[in-house]
């Protein structure tokens, strides 16, 4: 129309808009549609980055996401996060920014995104397997696995003692001693018996604050021997 009103759209994805003809020739404009958080994020036009001036909780809580999944930087510190990948919908910021708004837990303080519980051994951030969940009972079900070291899960050798000991993760992280035993198998059995029973705890604790999917996958949650 003038130099203040060019009507443009992307071929690739149809976006239309009206913009100034020097933002065009400077390269400035670009499209909302296409994959450019992360190199698979899409951010699109519905919802802000930033509200007075501060990321929004959805959109932090979008980048972490992508970051985990496809940062090359990040893997090589968290190899954990190796093989992690966010699903087609969560990759639009629109659909995940809806998402939220409609999960039990989303905004309250203290409240994390977990991709685990669902579905064990789980690698997809999905609107599937995705819940938000108290950092209490988050830490609780987070694998140390690199500073595990060669033993199963929840046990190690005490050279002290001369024994295998178990121990398991409860209030704020810290470890409780459960005692010390002849087999690695004991020691092992132990462990799986108090961290099944503490999640039990937890779950009735945080009972109607948590999505009731999470309490059902806390009530049934089972240790195993290659955890």
């Amino acid at each position: 129309k003038d130099s203040k009103n060019v009507e443009i759209q992307f071929l690739n994805t149809g976006y239309e808009a009206t913009v100034e003809l020097g933002h065009i020739k400077s390269g400035s404009i670009k499209d909302p549609y296409s994959p450019s958080v992360y190199g698979v994020g899409i951010f699109g036009t519905k919802y802000p980055s930033k509200v007075s001036g501060i990321h929004t909780k959805e959109y932090t809580l979008w980048c972490n996401m992508l970051q985990r999944c496809y940062s090359t930087t990040l893997k090589k510190q968290r190899p954990t996060y190796v093989g992690c990948e966010v699903s087609d919908k969560f990759k639009s910021y629109e659909y995940f920014y809806e998402w939220c708004q409609s999960q039990v837990g989303f905004g309250i303080v203290g409240f994390e995104l977990d991709k685990d519980l669902l579905t064990k051994g789980n690698k997809v951030y999905s609107e599937d397997s995705c819940v938000f969940l108290p950092i209490e009972i988050n830490t609780v079900l987070t694998k140390c696995t690199s500073s595990r070291g060669e033993y199963l899960i929840g046990t190690h050798w005490s050279n002290s003692n001369k024994a295998f000991v178990a121990r398991v993760r409860k209030n704020k992280g810290e470890q409780e001693r459960l005692g010390s035993f002849n087999t690695e198998i004991e020691a092992f059995n132990a462990y799986k018996e108090a961290k099944e029973n503490y999640l039990k705890e937890l779950a009735n604790k945080w009972k109607g604050k948590i999505d009731d999917r999470a309490y059902d996958a806390l009530m049934s949650y089972e240790v195993h021997i290659d955890d």
